[in-house]
């Protein structure tokens, strides 16, 4: 009697079950039998699901193209492929490739008001258009609805961009403008986090229509993603009702707050009072529910690309002390297309841009916390992973420092507790911040003492080490 046939391997068996699914969503726009299927989980994320089962043995397209899967190439041999011959292309392990970087924002009216940081990631997509070298641009905006807050949209003219301009803390999926490039013929820039980036890469290289047809990439570099649950608690922190959640804006700006201060609006509906808005600061309870990786995706625990380093150009926030007092926020751009650099040099000289050089040490030195989390805490996070019988992503572990103090391994066990309980927790108890807040209060306590002992330590091994140096040399 026959045993029953093996499921053919794809993403949803060697990805998504596993838990690391990031939902970008390039497998269902690709899968040649239509199988594949994307929708939101339990957890408030993103996923990819199997519905038919009718993949073909020898078809390993989403396999291929999946940024967190075994069977595709890594970061440092796309960026080596893309970037590697350039002439005046160096390269620095924790960036990837370079042509150049730079610190400024946009001087056109509306950009670095209503942008995140200096408002620079739009004035490209809008150069690329006003430039002719692109048709369409596919960035991220609001919906309307509140089932699906935020989605990729392709825009073909400056206003449709303007609108999608500032950060999105809120799942999104490519599938649709994804498809919408491999119906249509024309010439496109595309704006994503850097596993997107890299998903995009991917498929470009297995599907000669997009490879085509894509001709920016353009990077945003990434902490990590959140579930549509964190937008939930965040609005119920402010005194808004999670469950009748309808809009969300992200990073406003708020003239008398540096720039790491920023606000998150959001706006629920109220029985028989209509909507209302509330607005919660980052330094108001948001930077403990990010930075202790509060409904933070599995997926997201194993990245160790910071600098998006696939892409043509890669834009972060200028967090210098020298710019994070600024509520209008400043821009740091990494380069590695010289069409690019030509452009924003060109707009520079025409004073449309604020453009300085930076030293590519300081851009590191702007992202340290990011590169804390990714490279730094990366090994202990697969350590634990495999503690618990999990197989993880194949990441670049050669890449990354795993000498942790103690308390920074507490530190990063406990968050790995925060990211894997928080979801369902927050489900359990009904979207009750009071009850939540309450029962992860001393878990939540223990982090913040640990992160106050580890900085201290910190700074007690970096007085050792001066004294050292002044009195052996």
């Amino acid at each position: 009697m026959g045993g029953m046939m093996a499921p053919v391997r794809n993403v949803f068996t060697e990805v998504a079950e596993r838990g690391f699914c990031i939902g970008c969503g390039l497998c269902v726009a690709l899968c040649p039998a239509g199988t594949l299927v994307i929708g939101f989980n339990e957890s408030g994320v993103y996923s990819v699901r199997d519905k038919a089962g009718t993949c073909s043995e020898n078809c390993n397209i989403c396999l291929r193209v999946c940024p967190f899967s075994d069977y595709s190439e890594d970061e440092d041999a796309l960026g080596k492929e893309l970037f590697g011959a350039l002439g005046g292309i160096r390269h620095r392990p924790e960036t990837g490739y370079y042509l150049g970087s730079f610190v400024g924002y946009s001087k056109v009216d509306g950009h670095r008001e209503n942008g995140a940081s200096g408002g620079l990631v739009t004035f490209a997509l809008e150069a690329l258009l006003s430039e002719g070298l692109v048709d369409k641009v596919a960035c991220v905006g609001s919906t309307g609805d509140p089932v699906k807050m935020f989605k990729y949209s392709l825009c073909s003219a400056p206003e449709e961009i303007r609108a999608c301009s500032g950060s999105c803390y809120y799942p999104v999926e490519m599938s649709e403008v994804i498809g919408g490039m491999l119906r249509e013929e024309g010439r496109y820039a595309l704006v994503g986090l850097p596993c997107f980036c890299k998903g995009v890469r991917l498929a470009m290289r297995r599907v000669p229509a997009l490879g085509r047809r894509v001709k920016f990439i353009l990077g945003l570099v990434c902490g990590q993603l959140k579930s549509k649950l964190f937008a939930e608690c965040v609005c119920a922190l402010g005194g808004g009702d999670p469950h009748t959640l309808r809009r969300a804006a992200f990073r406003v700006k708020d003239p008398g707050r540096s720039a790491s201060d920023f606000g998150i609006r959001l706006v629920s509906r109220e029985a028989g009072q209509g909507e209302r808005e509330v607005l919660v600061h980052w330094t108001e309870g948001v930077d403990r529910i990010w930075s202790d990786r509060y409904f933070t995706p599995q997926a997201c625990n194993f990245c160790d690309d910071v600098f998006a380093e696939v892409a043509d150009a890669s834009y972060m926030d200028a967090w210098l002390p020298r710019y994070s007092g600024d509520p209008r926020g400043h821009s740091i751009v990494l380069v590695r297309n010289g069409q690019v650099w030509d452009i924003l040099g060109g707009e520079s000289a025409k004073g449309a841009i604020e453009m300085r050089q930076l030293e590519i040490g300081d851009v590191i030195a702007s992202q340290s916390g990011v590169l804390e989390a990714k490279r730094r805490e990366l090994p202990e996070r697969s350590r634990l992973a495999e503690e618990a019988g999990q197989r993880v992503p194949k990441k670049r572990l050669q890449l990354c420092d795993s000498r942790l103090s103690a308390f920074r391994k507490r530190i990063v066990r406990l968050t790995w507790e925060v990211s894997g309980r928080s979801a369902e927790r927050w489900l359990k108890l009904g979207k009750d911040a009071g009850r939540f807040v309450r029962e992860f209060r001393f878990l939540s306590w223990k982090i913040l003492m640990l992160r106050r002992i580890d900085q201290c330590f910190k700074i007690a091994v970096g007085v050792w080490r001066k004294a050292q140096r002044v009195l052996f040399h």
